[in-house]
């Protein structure tokens, strides 16, 4: 008798040993070598392609940035007042058959997104790995440059898979832990114009907050501070503690303490039960010197926003909190990898906001639900946002949260009647430095110093 064994002879035996091994579409000893070895997987010794393998055809055919500008109020921080317009750089992605993925980040990316036409036309929008290892060895452009560019091109592509395959980029980011994620204001001085709010009190600024929460649900409270002296800001957060005994409190004074004053504020500050304080004086050292000085957890923005940063600021004790940014950061991805390292860390994750639009408010809202390590309340400009580029009525706040969208990619698309709009306030955008020199010809413009 036969056995099944002996039938298969050396050729069939070789086969069958690797279908048990789950290993199709090998038939010799040479091949069964490549099952072992991870940079030839799928291909035979020659190099081509051994057996077909899913993939995509799609091709981008059109990358389009464009810059626009939406109207700011007076908004006063610790060196400057806003524009009367803030800038932001709108990417458009096409395919070949039809698909479109939209993102948008900081209007100074809109030079270096345009030149990055040359890396991406012509390529699969799920190359993302790719586009992110091009653009960031780009020499003629920043950090800063590089990371907004690859920021707009991976959005804008998980958009438009997210599209392709009937999917929300959450899904695409490691899904959602979440169905919503919670924001909270974002409150300023205002400086006086002819045409808008002043806010210029601790009664005005308190006075903002209740009618955020009023109108969006907000119960977390960050307040842009660095602007009035220390005292009359710490009465601020006094008032919303009075009023609002629940509410959650954050200061911001982008480091324009000392690191004397920093604890001393702290110290006022640490019977109102604060969340954290962010930034209050310059650099790690500064920042590790404060820590050890108070209660109040620190956050920033600003001394670790790099990788390299993260072991200089574990080792002298600078933070508790990192706000998560997938614009500065470099895109959705990036930033999963950032809170995985803070949690590994011990560290928290908020998450960091600059005046956008719904496509960034919609981005933001995806980062969020992804990731669980965001245990505190994502800061939002978007309540400020009073021209938008989205199809529809502006996103909604409801009790201080956002969901996410029941469409594919991010849920937005845009108008283009409100682009073309947004467009011709480019040249509307001007600076307020008069404005402030009158108000206060003391006041610092474009000078990130100490003030107290």
């Amino acid at each position: 008798m036969i056995t099944q064994k002996e039938s298969l002879g050396p050729w069939n035996r070789r086969r069958w040993i690797a279908a048990a091994a789950g290993v199709a579409g090998l038939a010799s000893v040479e091949d069964m070598a490549l099952a072992f070895e991870p940079g030839a997987y799928g291909l035979k010794r020659s190099g081509t392609p051994r057996a077909a393998r899913p993939s995509s055809r799609m091709r981008i055919s059109c990358l389009k940035p464009t810059l626009v500008a939406s109207p700011d109020d007076a908004l006063l921080n610790s060196w400057n007042v806003h524009d009367t317009h803030f800038k932001r750089t709108i990417l458009e992605l096409e395919t070949d058959d039809g698909y479109a993925g939209v993102a948008e980040v900081w209007g100074g990316a809109l030079q270096a997104l345009e030149s990055a036409s040359e890396l991406v036309l012509g390529r699969d929008p799920f190359e993302i790995e790719y586009f992110r290892r091009s653009l960031s060895q780009r020499k003629e452009f920043s950090l800063l440059e590089n990371s907004e560019s690859f920021a707009a091109l991976e959005i804008a592509c998980l958009d438009l898979i997210g599209k392709v395959i009937n999917r929300r980029v959450v899904d695409l980011i490691g899904g959602p832990f979440r169905e919503e994620a919670s924001f909270s204001a974002y409150n300023f001085f205002v400086m006086p114009t002819s045409d808008g709010p002043e806010v210029t009190t601790p009664e005005a600024l308190a006075q903002q907050f209740f009618d955020f929460h009023r109108n969006h649900g907000f119960v977390t409270c960050k307040f842009k501070g660095g602007v009035l002296e220390p005292e009359k800001e710490i009465e601020v957060l006094q008032r919303i503690r009075r009023v609002m005994p629940g509410a959650r409190l954050r200061i911001d004074p982008n480091a324009a303490w000392s690191v004397k004053t920093s604890v001393e504020v702290a110290k006022k500050l640490e019977p109102l039960g604060m969340e954290y304080l962010e930034d209050p004086t310059r650099g790690q050292e500064g920042m590790a010197a404060v820590r050890r000085q108070i209660s109040i957890p620190l956050a920033t923005n600003m001394c670790v926003t790099q990788l390299e940063h993260v072991r200089p600021g574990y080792d002298k004790g600078a933070i508790d909190i990192v706000l998560l940014d997938p614009h500065h950061m470099g895109g959705l991805n990036n930033v999963r990898y950032w809170a995985a390292i803070c949690e590994t860390l011990g560290w928290g994750c908020s998450g960091h906001s600059n005046n956008y639009l719904g496509i960034s408010m919609a981005t933001q809202v995806h980062m969020a639900c992804a990731i669980s390590h965001i245990t505190y309340d994502v800061d939002s400009h978007y309540p400020w946002t009073t021209q938008d580029i989205i199809r529809g009525d502006r996103l909604e706040f409801q009790e201080g949260k956002m969901a996410l969208p029941d469409t594919p990619g991010l849920g937005v698309e845009i108008d283009p009647d409100k682009k073309a709009a947004l467009a011709e306030n480019v040249s509307r955008a001007k600076s307020r430095h008069d404005l402030l020199y009158r108000w206060d010809p003391n006041y610092p413009r474009d000078s990130h110093g100490v003030r107290w």
